[in-house]
């Protein structure tokens, strides 16, 4: 079987590690690339800002792969939708795959797109004109679905979402959830950056309104002031990527002395960050899979989450669930990681289970199958 692989997301616009779908396309990619069979041939497509060295550790242990390096840094439209599938024709491709959810327009062969979430469709209120009006959201994502022979979900919930939203996408779906390797990360000392002398409440994720940031930042201060003898002992670290609106959260945090904001991370000091801190809180208005939570859990790291879109799925019975919108039940949650840390032990224990049952070798083991079921229809 011949496979196209678009991983055009493989890393960040400046070559970086990058987070979300980014970080999907890395994983996935990665462990696929490893399970590949030798009868199988797989033709990857990267951008131009990967590096050398991110290249060759996306190659180590591959076998029977092909690299196409794109030229230049932003891929111009004529160039994904046109010459791109006809370099994959010409390759006489079985199966053209796209962790990102977008087909080029000139494909006609059998695909398989990623569907990470709907929520620009459930909810555009909580994103930039830009992205709503963009030609991604109205045109070519729908045309993708529609076209696609087969569709991933990263969680049922996101199958519901898609199901509701795009009704033809019903009969062509199948849920993969993501994963994370446990163990796998390096422990590097980050003593430069993260002079930490207190204990920390961390929030990872990008920086933007649907992260419920401010409920988080109001909880966190409640807690403060309702256990004084905690403000000089703890503070809550804030780390991610800059998203819509994001200016404005930061002016906030940088008025306060018990919030710290660290930007954005590598993946080195996502797990020092996650493996050292006294509870992950995670108040997400709604969430396509939520993989901060699986990867805290995989470090013993308890979780504070609420039980919108996906997050349930993953966090299950192993985690403090509160409402994104009562702040009082959020600091309560804070306090009791951070008061009791032997009261949630077993959420250390039990979370650290349940992350096993994640993985991205199972998740390239299961679309690997899908890719052969479609050459058998």
């Amino acid at each position: 079987m011949r496979i196209f692989i678009d991983g055009t997301t493989l890393c960040g616009a400046d070559g970086s590690t990058g987070a979300g779908i980014e970080h999907y396309t890395w994983a996935l990619v990665h462990e696929l690339l490893r399970q590949n069979e030798l009868e199988d041939q797989i033709t990857l497509f990267v951008p131009s800002q990967i590096s050398k060295h991110k290249q060759a550790e996306l190659l180590r242990g591959a076998k029977n792969v092909r690299i196409i390096k794109a030229l230049l840094p932003r891929i111009p439209f004529i160039g994904r939708h046109i010459f791109l599938p006809l370099r994959a024709l010409l390759l006489r491709t079985d199966v053209f795959f796209s962790p990102f959810g977008q087909l080029p327009f000139l494909w006609r062969g059998k695909s398989v797109i990623t569907i990470h979430d709907v929520l620009i469709y459930d909810h555009p209120e909580w994103f930039s004109d830009e992205m709503t009006d963009s030609i991604s959201t109205r045109f070519i994502v729908p045309w993708s679905i529609a076209k696609a022979s087969l569709i991933i979900c990263v969680s049922k919930w996101t199958e519901q979402r898609l199901h509701a939203n795009f009704p033809d996408a019903r009969n062509k779906t199948c849920v993969i959830p993501e994963g994370v390797e446990l163990g796998s990360h390096k422990e590097v000392e980050h003593e430069g950056r993260f002079p930490f002398d207190r204990d920390y409440v961390l929030m990872l994720g990008t920086i933007e309104p649907r992260k419920n940031l401010q409920n988080a930042f109001t909880a966190f201060e409640h807690f403060l002031a309702t256990h004084p003898e905690q403000q000089h002992s703890v503070r809550l670290i804030v780390a991610g990527k800059f998203g819509w609106k994001a200016q404005e959260i930061i002016q906030y945090v940088q008025s306060q002395d018990s919030i710290h904001f660290l930007g954005p991370v590598t993946e080195e000091e996502k797990w020092y960050l996650l493996s050292r801190a006294t509870c992950l809180l995670f108040p997400s208005l709604e969430e396509g899979f939520g993989l901060p939570i699986l990867e805290a859990m995989s470090v013993g790291t308890p979780v504070i989450t609420t039980r919108q879109g996906a997050l349930e799925e993953v966090g299950g019975d192993v985690v403090i669930y509160c409402d994104p919108e009562d702040t009082d039940e959020m600091s309560f949650a804070i306090a009791q990681c951070v008061l009791v840390p032997e009261g949630v032990q077993y959420l250390r224990e039990e979370g650290y289970r349940r992350a096993v049952q994640f993985s991205w070798g199972r998740a390239a083991s299961a679309t690997l199958e899908l890719f052969h079921s479609i050459t058998h229809t």
